[in-house]
Order: C-alpha cells, then sequence, then structure tokens
C-alpha cells in the first residue's frame, strides 16, 4: 500500500502530459502510486498514458467518458490506495523533491491535513516567469480562502485521503473552484499548512488563459464556496450540500445577480486582460511599467490593488444577505 497516490485527471493533454508524468516518475520519494484519468480525450492523450502504464508498474490508468474536472478527481480517488493524495495537473511538473518535502513536513504534524507549497510560475517554452509564495500558517491561509485572495495552486497540494472522505470528496455541484471548496472544509476539519519551498513548476499558456466570461464564472464559484463555509461555520444551513439541486441553482444565481451588481465582472475583467498582456510581453522593467500605467486607466486601480492586498469581506456579507433572504422566503 503506497503512502502517497499521486492523482492526475487529463483531458487533451498530449501536449504536456510526457513531461508531467515523467517529473513524477523521478522523485526522490519512492512510496507512490501515480493515477492517471483520461477524461475522454480525443487527441493522443490515452495512448501516452498507456505507454507510461506498461513500463511502470506505480502508474494506474483509468479511461472514462468525458465528465469534467470533478467528476474525474472523484473517481480517481476512489481508486487510491494512499494515505495522502497529491495532486498534479497535467501540465504542470514536480520539482524532483516535492513529495519527500511535503510527506516529510506532515509526518510531524497529525494535525496537518492539507498542505501547499510555493511554486515556480513559467512559460510554454519553460522559460522561469517569477517565483510565487504564500502565507504559511493555517490562519493566515484560511483567511486568503475566505477573502478570495491568492491561494497556493491546485497542483502543489497533498491532502488526506480520511478528512477528504469526510468532507465529501470535491464536490459535483462546482464545475469550478472546487479546489477551493475542498480546501474549506478540510480547513473545518484539520489544520492547513503551505510550504514556502517552490516544489512545482506551473505552466501559464494561452490555453489557460481565461476569457473574462470564463475567468467571472469561476469568480461565481469560489465566491460560493466561500460564503457556504461562513453559511456552515456560523451553523446555519449550506446550499451545496447536495440535498436540493434547486436550491443551489438558486444560490448559484443569485451569487451570480450580486457579483454582477459589484462590477466583479468588469473588475475581473480588466484584471484578465492586463494580466494576458503582460505574459505576451518581454516581461521587463518596460513591461511593468506599461502594465502600472494600463492598470490605472481601467478605473479599478484601487479596488484590484485592494483585493490583492487585503481581500474582500464580501463574501462574510453575502452570507449574511442569504440568510436574512431564506428567513424572509
Amino acid at each position: 500500500m503506497p503512502e502517497v497516490s499521486v492523482l492526475m485527471s487529463c483531458y487533451n493533454s498530449a501536449r504536456w502530459l510526457h513531461d508531467s508524468v515523467s517529473s513524477v516518475l523521478a522523485q526522490t520519494f519512492a512510496d507512490f502510486e501515480l493515477i492517471l484519468v483520461d477524461d475522454g480525450s480525443t487527441d493522443q492523450t490515452p495512448e501516452i498514458m498507456e505507454r507510461f502504464g506498461q513500463k511502470d508498474g506505480r502508474v494506474i490508468v483509468v479511461t472514462k467518458q468525458n465528465s469534467g474536472l470533478t467528476r474525474s478527481l472523484n473517481e480517481g480517488i476512489a481508486r487510491a490506495s494512499g494515505a495522502w493524495i497529491a495532486r498534479l495537473d497535467a501540465d504542470d511538473i514536480c520539482e524532483p523533491t516535492r513529495l519527500e518535502t511535503q510527506i516529510d513536513f506532515v509526518r510531524q504534524r497529525p494535525e496537518i491535513v492539507l498542505v501547499g507549497s510555493g511554486f515556480w510560475e513559467v512559460d510554454s517554452a519553460d522559460k522561469l516567469i517569477k517565483k510565487q509564495s504564500y502565507p504559511s500558517g493555517h490562519g493566515a491561509l484560511v483567511r486568503s480562502l475566505e477573502r478570495l485572495q491568492r491561494m497556493f495552486p491546485h497542483s502543489s497540494a497533498i491532502f488526506r485521503l480520511d478528512a477528504a472522505k469526510d468532507a465529501g470528496l470535491y464536490n459535483p455541484l462546482f464545475q469550478k473552484s472546487q479546489d477551493w471548496d475542498l480546501w474549506l472544509r478540510l480547513s473545518e476539519r484539520g489544520r492547513i499548512s503551505c510550504l514556502t519551498a517552490p516544489l512545482v513548476r506551473v505552466r501559464k499558456h494561452s490555453d489557460q488563459i481565461s476569457s473574462s466570461v470564463s475567468g467571472v464564472s469561476q469568480f461565481v464559484y469560489s465566491t460560493g464556496a466561500s460564503v457556504c463555509h461562513h453559511l456552515r461555520v456560523r451553523g446555519e444551513h449550506d446550499p451545496s450540500d447536495g440535498k436540493d439541486q434547486g436550491l443551489w441553482q438558486e444560490f448559484l444565481g443569485w451569487i451570480s445577480d450580486r457579483l454582477l451588481e459589484e462590477d466583479i465582472e468588469g473588475m475581473h475583467g480588466a484584471w484578465s486582460d492586463l494580466r494576458e498582456s503582460y505574459l505576451q510581453s518581454e516581461r521587463n522593467v518596460a513591461s511593468m511599467i506599461s502594465f502600472a500605467g494600463k492598470l490605472m486607466r481601467t478605473g479599478y486601480a484601487l479596488r484590484l490593488i485592494g483585493s490583492k492586498v487585503l481581500g474582500t469581506t464580501l463574501p462574510r456579507q453575502l452570507a449574511h444577505e442569504w440568510v436574512t433572504r431564506q428567513c424572509a422566503a
């Protein structure tokens, strides 16, 4: 029984898959299995997965019809034997000591149910863009989740399988931000942490750059996850518990409407455009100056800076509004 099950969901990932899988198989920590879930790919992804499965007995290949990331991850977890689940996206790369470092950390801290790490941001040519790091303590990380601030990437996370099962695994209601929802549920059951060392390399490429519509959709789900967390902490009913699909759709639609009222779409669209422009630039001093100038001209500069530095109390406010709305219904 391996100590760690590395979980990777793949959909049309042929361009990056070989490097990603190879980075797992080259880990200094050897007590793991690698579960590759093909989510109905139409490119060469299944063939690449099968070749790895034939060469290395640690690789488990799962094929299924396309049903999205959330269900693919849960299906992979159903096949897992490890006490810990380590996530990796099919276009990202583990540093060689990633698993060893994280497992050494959690072995010494039995209260930990989730730990992430910093990462190197790289482009499609593997050129380093910058190193990203995050708070390390439980309280600071929970505040980041509650306030919709930056959080360590999904690809850097390892979490306890038993705690995840107790939390309900990835919630199928969340088509996006399923990690955000699970991290909050795990934080209600134990301590979460983050290592400052960059243990993964996360690719930023043109296929990933979200359109404004897609980005706002993701923000709706992450906001919904944070609002549901506040409701659970207050002892109120959680509309994401899966018992009432109609209530969930009402809740999600209401969150979307409230975000429109707050002009989140305009703010997020401005940030997405700025980020895309910066990623396509030379990313030098001149690019940074240009970025700052464009930011000031968006009309959202103060709100964007505030949200990046301090986060937002909007989810807490919306939790209160939702309770009042339900009481009045």
